[in-house]
């Protein structure tokens, strides 16, 4: 309860006003600069689940396959120094195909991935001012799962019913590094590789984030 009150429509006011309202905090005018960035790639999962999970007739399908699909998102930053940033990062996630198998028989069902997406505050250093800078990220915030109830044939003929998790909002945590190549003073080419952690009920999901795109900075 005290985290769904924390990612509430108030919540999200309070991120932006702390991204925005932070180079008044320092005083430090002449050192506004701001990193708008726009990206796409993709987002691979790690498998997760146990077929010591296995319940017949309520978990036949108890592991869930690594899978990588699609994904974009936007990114603001603030650095208050030339190497010191914050950074209010949303990603989407898109679904792909999968294959679960029921480990007591071996059938198989194809189901689409659900949707989901993240929106996390992170700390971002920048290592150097030129032309290239790379960089190291890390931070955290919360993932919505998009997930409805779903019917699926299997390979054996079976109607397969899944129904989507009762809770689909989840702490997340991410680390990872980055470059920003200037083709120009203010556009670069963004290239930004992260490792993903929902902490989901029962089981955490682990993912690897990389994405291209680009940056304005202004």
């Amino acid at each position: 309860m005290a985290f769904n009150t924390f990612v509430n429509k108030k919540s999200w006011a309070v991120l932006v006003f702390i991204v925005f309202a932070l180079p008044l905090l320092t005083g430090t005018a002449h050192a506004q600069k701001f990193q708008l960035s726009v990206f796409g790639g993709i987002n691979h999962v790690f498998e997760y689940g146990s077929e010591d999970d296995y319940v017949l007739g309520g978990n036949d399908f108890p592991v869930t396959p690594a899978h990588t699909p699609p994904a974009l998102g936007v990114s603001l930053a603030y650095f208050f120094s030339e190497n010191l940033g914050l950074e209010l990062d949303w990603r989407y996630v898109l679904s792909s195909m999968l294959t679960l198998e029921d480990p007591s028989d071996q059938d198989t069902v194809e189901i689409d991935s659900s949707k989901h997406y993240s929106l996390t505050l992170n700390l971002l250093y920048q290592f150097m001012n030129g032309k290239f800078r790379p960089y190291i990220v890390v931070g955290g915030g919360f993932d919505k799962l998009m997930a409805e109830d779903a019917t699926y044939t299997s390979d054996y003929g079976f109607e397969i019913t899944l129904e989507a998790p009762e809770k689909t909002l989840d702490a997340v945590a991410n680390f990872g590094a980055g470059l920003n190549y200037f083709v120009s003073d203010s556009l670069a080419l963004k290239l930004d590789v992260r490792y993903v952690m929902i902490f989901a009920d029962p089981k955490n999901v682990n993912n690897l984030s990389a994405v291209v795109g680009l940056s304005l900075r202004f």
